[in-house]
């Protein structure tokens, strides 16, 4: 915890010493009666008015992240160094680079900025996911090498009942078997980007972080539903064995209901429902059909709305998707016309390398004056009891 509070407090001092830089330049231009700063003083104004700008983002998404919460920063402070490789942190990048700063200042270097995001060793779980990484908070940091080994479980058998005195004991059966994955790294690549932009648009360039942060998250997230687990892909939900399979029950209603039951019989605690945006909708606008709704209504007039809303954690829509213990998040990971009931404890990511934004401004960018931005992280997904997902068909196909 102390390492991470002395980040947040280097962070803090930043932003402190640039404001207190932009206050010197006022303050000499009120000493010497003068109206205007000279071309040299706005120059170095406006980049540490940007530097704090900076600071402040940078402030914000460390406690988006959740790092500032005690029970997080616990789960964190057994674990080993950041094996990312990192130039050391952007903070104290950033100080360099303003201790360095003459009568020009050039906002971007190449180098590397930690990102506090979603990908990373340890998470908090959070009351309302709202994406499906947010569901995915059992994982373990990978401390060197990419190889990982897991154990999995492929049979649930529970045999324990009253024994008389000297009897014998019933034995269950829990059988787990070895299995070993790796780490794969997700990336991409943004655009050449102007180099002016951190210095006349950094809104823009705040954007277009959050942006490729978002596009990796986006494809791990089609990994652990969707990869094949053939090459460099890892093994998704949709492709490992041993799911439990819910096929087509005749409507909606009566299909999500069943998946429910088959993992309750299964002594299966299911705490999410992944669906697919327009299978949300139809699970939404599904509609009592009701022809005989007075004399003066359509033939075949659509009746009320057969589900309530689902935050209600009431009447109909709380019968069919469990109620508020069993949240919903919409996902276009997951294939149109499949939904995934589960117990997303039991699956696992490894993470060797969380979220990183990498910003390259030499060779060939140095001569055009632009910078190109990589984002990267390095994660394996462990799939600890298959079983435990209900992968459910939402049509007859």
């Amino acid at each position: 915890m102390e390492g991470i509070m002395q980040s947040l407090e280097e962070l803090t001092a930043l932003r402190d010493k640039l404001n207190a830089g932009r206050a010197a330049i006022t303050d000499r231009v009120r000493a010497e009666n003068r109206e205007r700063l000279t071309a040299g003083e706005d120059a170095k104004f406006r980049a540490l008015t940007e530097g704090v700008d900076e600071a402040n983002h940078r402030i914000a998404e460390w406690h988006r992240s959740g790092r500032g919460n005690p029970i997080v920063a616990h789960a964190r402070s057994g674990m080993v160094a950041d094996p990312s490789g990192s130039r050391g942190g952007w903070a104290e990048r950033a100080a360099t680079g303003i201790e360095s700063m003459g009568g020009e200042s050039r906002a971007v270097v190449s180098g590397s900025i930690d990102l506090p995001s979603l990908i990373e060793p340890q998470v908090e779980a959070l009351p309302r996911p709202e994406r499906l990484i947010d569901l995915l908070v059992s994982r373990k940091s990978l401390g060197s090498g990419v190889a990982f080994e897991y154990l999995r479980q492929t049979v649930r058998t529970t045999a324990a009942a009253p024994v008389a005195d000297l009897a014998d004991k019933p034995t269950s059966t829990y059988t787990m078997v070895p299995v070993t994955g790796a780490a794969v790294v997700l990336a991409h690549l943004s655009e050449n980007v102007p180099i002016r932009y951190w210095q006349d648009h950094l809104d823009v360039v705040h954007w277009l972080e959050n942006e490729m942060v978002e596009g990796v998250t986006d494809s791990l997230e089609r990994q652990v539903i969707q990869g094949t687990g053939v090459g460099i892909n890892l093994e998704g939900v949709l492709k490992v064995d041993g799911t439990t399979e819910v096929e087509w029950a005749g409507d909606l209603g009566t299909t999500l209901r069943s998946a429910l039951t088959v993992l309750q019989v299964a002594a299966v605690r299911p705490n999410a429902w992944v669906l697919h945006p327009a299978d949300a909708a139809r699970i939404d606008l599904a509609r009592w059909n009701l022809p005989g709704a007075g004399e003066d209504a359509p033939d075949e007039a659509p009746g009320p709305y057969l589900h309530d809303g689902f935050t209600n954690g009431v009447a109909s829509s709380a019968n069919i998707l469990g109620g508020p213990g069993i949240q919903r998040v919409v996902s276009t990971s997951v294939p149109v016309g499949t939904a995934i009931l589960g117990d997303w404890s039991k699956l696992r990511l490894y993470v060797r390398e969380q979220m990183r934004l990498d910003i390259d401004a030499s060779g060939e960018n140095f001569k055009s004056n632009t910078a190109t931005l990589r984002a990267e992280c390095r994660v394996g997904v462990a799939h600890l009891q298959p079983a435990a997902f209900a992968v459910v068909a939402l049509t007859d196909d």
